[in-house]
């Protein structure tokens, strides 16, 4: 016999060698924390019988998963000390009279999913005598027949018995033999493979004196339930019927009856009419009205919950003023059907005083609360619309209910709301409030999803001070609503710790958005951004960013950075899955970070990017061949600075070889690049004997002679040079153009028609042209007559001419003084003299 130390730790491996069966049994053991002993746990080892040589302070054994057909512990065996035996799973098909005899401290026993009937055969009379420590026993999942009866005589010896789990028939009668387990409290008839279809007033008549406190009826293919099935259950807490498939929600709540006068704690009835999963059904069977609803009133219940019952209607009288149900309920949850039901069903919540918990949420039924809702044009007529709660309710779910709510042209009052916390009014339906929320001061959690939130009032928040986490996913804000108001909208929320604006299709934000809150997760999923959309140093408490499902190719080095202090401080968390990331040469920093960042990046694995070729590839391939793609990014830069240097040094060595070559040339172009040259000073007017050289043409005599000259000449004091007047005639033409247009300081062509045509236009022109050359800017002057037009110029004329040299007579029509007083001006500008 070995010795065994109960101070060692846990889970040290015990081998068993049975040497009359040759089979060697592996089995671990470890301290019962619960029964102070050794707890053997030898499931799933291929035994076929009971281990004889277990340590002697055995309190715990499991045996489950094993091919053991006959229980047979010896007498006077090592395991007189049992407390806990599971034999479930096993080949079990009886038990003998004496097989419990030696472990009769036995306090729990697990038998199920054998072969064990439920006949005297199977359970002998006495089988369960010498249990009469036992308090939990479990024989579900033995008998497979749908009709049969109980061997009443064995079950009645357990009178020690707190939570018995035992397999049904489709119509179950348990016989006078229960009446003896007389400290049953839990009564477990639910579970996956109950078989029970019908409950009658006559089932549970033999509990009538047994303190059962909890029935489990759950997942029964229940189709009827009489209306005293539980008249009898004087004791009972919680009653669980849920997921019972075929039980009409007018016959469940009819069959409440026979409670009416106990106090509970809990009815669950979820899902007990889901038949084929059809929507409908007859609706009288569906429809709760008063009547049925009277079957409940005299029951005090904590937790009533009917969800997913395809219920079509249900009155407000549920909530009845001073019924026990009614001052009793805390939690009633009626979601997941197809009603809204009676329109008075909020205003009857302040009848149930003791209410902490509603949940009526995902209904059908269009909305018939604000319908007939005024409209209103002025301020001063704004109506309130109050409502008025329990004082102790604390979560109201109301996703989905209110359908298609629309504009409430209003204020809103909810009176008495000092205790709640959580509001969900998702899906509703409710366009663009533009008004004002009162009484929810303490709110702490609120979800206005799903709705039409376009353009909401930018002061909409101002009445939840104390909020934390605020939901706002598929508002379907405006295009630059978030950033224009998005600042203003959520800065009186300073106690904000978490924001959802997913599937918004947002794209753009204030980047100071959220610089008045203390948020620490921010969830901007299934949007459009294209960048971290807000300054990260405005939320220092950040601890995870969910930015899935946008179109982000890359994170900036400085967003990588300010990430990485968070996750110092905060263990930041951030998902960019489902981003079109890239993992270009220009990126592959980005990629390296994504593995070596403090950062927990989320579904890191699940990320794909893009790459320069197109290729779609995850980011661990880049990160695992890093310095492949490294090389061969860097690859072509490095060729072509190579190329470039070698093409520096080709062209260094022919520029020395041009330089040895021309070595006075360059030094010319130096010395003139940098003015080390003497050059001749520029011309003045005084250098001159005439202001300016009239050209024009012979057609133009009397008008240039007479007229223009009294004008500049008599008027204005501009000494001209004119070929009529100041050349000696039968001289040279050509000479004369050039000795006029050299000795003068200007030079001003009166272009007409037939200056254009006369056959020394083009040499005075060129001559212009030339002299303009080492003259300063401003040395020609054109007059233009009507006959011509601007595209008449000569282009060479025009690129020594400044635009506002030039003069159109048509311009001064009315006034040829001012016309030769402005041409005078600009012959004798003194910045040009």
């Amino acid at each position: 016999m070995l010795i065994y130390n109960l101070e060692m730790t846990n889970n040290i491996l015990l081998f068993f060698v049975c040497l009359s069966g040759g089979v060697i049994w592996a089995c671990t053991f470890h301290r019962d924390v619960k029964y102070g002993g050794i707890f053997v746990n030898c499931s799933n080892n291929n035994l076929s019988s009971v281990p004889n040589d277990l340590p002697q302070n055995t309190t715990s054994l499991n045996l489950s998963t094993n091919h053991i057909v006959v229980l047979h512990i010896q007498p006077n065996s090592s395991l007189n000390a049992l407390k806990y035996l599971d034999v479930s799973n096993n080949k079990l098909s009886k038990l003998q009279n004496g097989t419990f005899e030696s472990i009769n401290s036995l306090e729990e026993l697990f038998l199920q999913k054998n072969n064990l009937m439920l006949d005297s055969t199977t359970y002998p009379d006495d089988v369960f005598l010498p249990l009469q420590k036992l308090q939990k026993l479990h024989l579900h999942n033995n008998d497979r027949k749908s009709e049969g009866s109980y061997p009443e005589t064995a079950f009645g010896t357990l009178r020690s018995v707190v939570e018995l789990k035992i397999d049904t028939f489709e119509t179950s009668t348990f016989g006078s033999g229960f009446a003896n387990m007389i400290s049953l409290k839990r009564l477990l008839l639910g579970f996956n493979g109950c078989k029970i279809s019908r409950v009658l007033n006559q089932t549970l008549r033999s509990f009538k004196n047994i303190p059962i406190e909890d029935l489990d009826l759950s997942s029964c293919p229940l189709a009827a339930l009489d209306k005293m099935s539980f008249v009898y259950l004087k004791s009972l807490k919680d009653l669980n019927l849920s997921h019972g498939k075929f039980v009409s929600p007018v016959e469940a709540v009819t069959s409440m009856y026979g409670l009416n006068g106990l106090n509970l704690t809990s009815i669950l009835l979820d899902e007990m009419y889901n038949f084929l999963n059809f929507q409908y059904g007859s609706i009288e069977l569906r429809t709760l009205t008063k009547e049925v609803l009277d079957n409940i009133q005299g029951v005090c219940v904590e937790q009533m919950s009917m969800k997913k019952n395809k219920i079509a209607w249900i009155d407000s009288s549920i909530l009845k003023p001073n019924s026990r149900f009614s001052n009793c309920i805390v939690h009633i949850d009626l979601s997941d059907n197809d009603f809204l039901g009676d329109r008075h069903i909020l205003f009857q919540l302040v009848f149930a005083p003791q209410l902490v918990f509603v949940n009526i949420t995902n209904h059908l039924r269009r909305n018939e609360f604000f319908s007939s809702m005024p409209q209103h044009n002025s301020l001063l007529s704004v109506p309130t619309f109050r409502f008025t709660l329990p004082p102790k309710l604390k979560y109201f779910y109301s996703h989905g209910t209110l359908n298609e709510m629309g504009y409430i042209n209003g204020n809103i009052e909810i009176k008495n709301a000092v205790s709640l916390q959580s509001l969900n009014l998702a899906f509703n339906g409710w366009y663009a409030f533009q008004y004002n929320v009162y009484g929810l001061e303490n709110l702490t959690d609120l979800d206005i999803s799903g709705n039409y939130f376009t353009n909401m009032n930018p002061g909409f928040f101002k009445s939840f001070p104390g909020l934390r986490t605020l939901t706002m996913s598929q508002i379907g804000f405006s295009k630059y609503f978030l950033l224009r108001q998005g600042r203003q909208l959520f800065l009186p929320l300073r106690k904000l710790e978490n924001i959802i604006l997913s599937r918004n299709d947002l794209a753009v934000m204030d980047p100071k958005i959220f610089s008045g809150n203390q948020l620490t997760a921010i969830d901007l999923s299934f949007n459009r951004f294209e960048s971290i959309p807000f300054d990260i140093t405005t939320t220092p408490s950040l601890q995870r960013l969910d930015l899935s499902y946008n179109s982000l190719p890359v994170l900036s080095e400085l967003e990588r950075t300010q990430f990485d202090s968070l996750a110092a401080t905060n263990n930041f968390t951030l998902n960019l899955d489902n981003n079109l990331l890239s993992c270009g040469c220009e990126n592959l920093g980005f990629m390296l970070w994504l593995f070596h960042t403090d950062v927990k990046v989320e579904n890191r694995d699940s990320y794909t990017c893009v790459s320069d070729s197109g290729h779609i590839t995850p980011p661990s391939y880049i990160y695992d061949h890093y310095d492949e793609i490294w090389r061969k990014c860097s690859g072509p830069i490095w060729l072509s600075l190579s190329v470039s240097a070698f093409a520096l040094i080709i062209l260094f060595m022919i520029l020395i070889y041009l330089i040895n070559q021309r070595k006075t040339l360059l030094l010319n172009i130096i010395y003139r690049l940098f003015g080390l040259v003497n050059v001749a000073k520029p011309p003045k007017r005084t250098d001159f004997p005439n202001d300016a050289y009239i050209g024009y043409s012979d057609c133009d005599y009397q008008y240039i002679c007479h007229t223009m000259r009294e004008h500049l000449e008599d008027r204005h004091g501009v000494k001209l040079f004119l070929k009529d007047r100041d050349t000696i005639p039968g001289g040279q033409i050509a000479d004369d153009i050039i000795n006029g247009i050299d000795s003068s300081w200007k030079t001003l062509l009166i272009l007409s028609r037939s200056f254009l045509e006369d056959q020394w236009c083009s040499f005075t022109v060129n001559r212009v042209v030339y002299s303009s050359s080492i003259l300063p800017a401003g040395s020609v002057v054109l007059v233009l007559f009507e006959d011509v037009r601007q595209g008449d110029i000569s282009p060479a004329l025009l690129n020594v001419v400044e635009e506002r040299h030039i003069f159109c007579v048509k311009k001064y029509m009315d006034d040829q003084g001012r016309l030769w007083r402005d041409v005078s001006q600009c012959i004798m500008t003194k910045s040009e003299l």
